[in-house]
């Protein structure tokens, strides 16, 4: 037990060492006993942008004394070579949980396209034990397969960091999942001889990360700037300045145009914007310009609303959905929800990448993901 919970931080690990592997493969063979009240909901797996699955598992406890719990997760392929990878985590449920549902906590992992085993196990230094089993079939219904495209000059990806789900302000477990996917997919189907990328939040109007040269070994450094981004206080001041986003946007967008070495493509992604406002008449493209700009608006269709799944037989149901959306968040009055939201318009990137000349894509699966960046491709290099 110590040995794993070493192995394991505070996300899932993949066990590597062929020590640690022995531990986990004994346990499951045969840790035995019971945690009663525990249950295990396995999440539905649906594709992602780059043809990964995303898939998972929801852990309900009826009563929790706050105790340390260490959960191993075993997937194993059916095809090729048949072997186990294993994950670990040590964890605590959150004390109380939701009043007469008890606690829960998730845990997700990005798989290939296939059918696997999962297994679950968990347990405390009490004895309690808790455990599941089930089958992930995670294969392709239809058209979803990306073409792969000849390299393009510089890229900059301006990294939304925000719900798409408009009344939420903090980012739920999925919304991380569909945004670092979409930068890998776009590393993936838009290689570029160079890549900018940039996280920023229109709520806060604050720059969160910035780096030159990115590659996707920077992509847990992405996923560390989200995981802190709980924009759930916003300023007052910045509510009550209607144009703050569009101004906020205009400066952002000033630094690509503006840079030493400009890139060829500037391409938002992220949900579509609570925020309306224009930006100011003046802002425009300087005469003989080449930039390109585009914005990839991530509908929620395929990720966080029911029977949406690009899997055979996804349809979900109250009890097997297995995922949390993340808290609701209410306006202070009326008159600021009017300004900001919900919106079924063209949000303030769209207008300020149409004051451009840009283009706005919209895409909720891998199937639309692709024709969105082939559009960038045509437009870029003219295939």
């Amino acid at each position: 037990m110590a040995v794993l919970a070493a192995a394991a931080l505070h996300a899932q690990t993949v066990l590597e060492d062929p020590k640690k592997i022995a531990d986990a493969r004994k346990l499951f063979d045969t840790l035995s006993g019971d945690a009663a009240g525990c249950e295990v909901l396995p999440i539905r797996p649906h594709f992602v942008f780059s043809l990964r699955v995303h898939a998972g598992y929801e852990v309900r406890l009826r009563q929790d004394q706050g105790q340390q719990w260490i959960m191993l997760t075993s997937i194993t392929p059916l095809e090729g070579n048949g072997e186990p990878i294993y994950l670990s985590e040590v964890t605590h449920f959150p004390i109380g949980g939701v009043s007469g549902l008890g606690s829960k906590i998730e845990g997700s992992y990005w798989l290939g396209e296939g059918r696997y085993t999962a297994k679950f196990l968990m347990f405390d230094s009490r004895g309690d034990v808790c455990r599941k089993s089930w089958q992930i079939d995670a294969r392709l219904s239809s058209g979803g397969v990306h073409v792969k495209a000849k390299p393009v000059g510089r890229v900059t990806i301006l990294l939304h960091a925000a719900s798409v789900l408009q009344k939420q302000t903090m980012l739920g477990k999925l919304d991380k999942a569909m945004l670092l996917d979409g930068i890998v997919a776009l590393l993936d189907e838009l290689p570029a001889a160079s890549v900018r990328v940039v996280v920023f939040n229109l709520e806060q109007q604050r720059e969160l990360f910035r780096q030159d040269g990115f590659t996707l070994e920077a992509l847990p450094r992405v996923a560390q700037v989200l995981d802190a981004v709980q924009p759930a206080t916003v300023d007052y001041r910045a509510a009550q300045n209607l144009a703050g986003p569009a101004e906020f946007l205009e400066r952002l967008l000033n630094q690509e145009m503006q840079a030493s070495n400009p890139s060829d493509a500037v391409i938002f992604l992220g949900s579509k914007s609570i925020y309306r406002a224009k930006p100011s008449p003046g802002f425009r493209l300087s005469t003989g310009a080449k930039q390109r700009f585009f914005y990839l608006v991530c509908e929620p269709t395929r990720f966080l609303l029911p029977r949406s799944s690009t899997l055979p037989g996804a349809g979900w149901s109250e009890s097997g959905r297995g995922m949390a959306l993340p808290p609701r968040f209410d306006p202070p009055d009326d008159l600021m929800w009017t300004n900001y939201g919900p919106n079924h318009a063209a949000d303030s990137i769209q207008h300020t990448v149409g004051q451009l000349n840009g283009k706005t894509l919209q895409v909720d699966s891998t199937v639309s993901f692709a024709h969105a960046v082939a559009v960038i491709r045509r437009l870029l290099t003219g295939t």
